[in-house]
């Protein structure tokens, strides 16, 4: 290679370097720049959420004891529903077992109560019963005594036996 193109060759060499270094410099300048603005950026969101930060501690260090009273009156409170709770399950309990005792008595009433009506009833039965047949057989005697006087023949015995039959049935 001659002295003229090694020239040339490092001369382009040296050319583009500068060109790449320029450029470098360009992008530096650029990036340096965006970070410049992102930083303006960045530090006024921190300057408002150390505002808000700093808000906020104050608000709970002013307000931590009433949130711990609130806490501790709403545990009270929630020990208070449970026990009331407890008590209201247990007088619940008791309540049903006494309604299921009376209920039980009730029925056994009702069960007796219509037994002693049943026999009641037999008895009343019997009673009403017992003259009224007697009744009627004290009437079928008579009207076969009028008959037979008003007849005034003497029966058969078979007729008399079955009279007597008939009397005999309403016993």
């Amino acid at each position: 290679m001659s002295e003229d193109v090694f020239r040339w060759v490092i001369t382009s060499g040296v050319f583009l370097a500068f060109i790449a270094v320029v450029v470098q410099t360009a992008l530096i300048l650029a990036v340096y720049c965006m970070a410049k603005v992102t930083r303006d950026k960045v530090l006024r969101v921190v300057s408002t959420v150390t505002l808000v930060i700093g808000t906020i501690d104050h608000f709970a260090d002013e307000n931590s004891p009433k949130f711990s009273q609130i806490a501790t009156h709403a545990r009270e409170g929630v020990k208070s529903l449970k026990e009331q709770a407890s008590r209201l399950g247990e007088v619940f309990k008791d309540l049903t077992d006494r309604l299921r005792a009376k209920v039980a008595r009730i029925v056994g009433a009702m069960d007796q109560t219509l037994r002693q009506m049943h026999q009641a009833g037999d008895v009343v039965k019997q009673t009403i019963l017992t003259p009224v047949k007697q009744v009627g057989g004290i009437m079928h005697g008579v009207r076969a005594a009028l008959s037979g006087l008003s007849h005034s023949r003497r029966e058969s015995a078979d007729h008399a036996t079955q009279d007597e039959e008939m009397f005999l049935r309403w016993h």
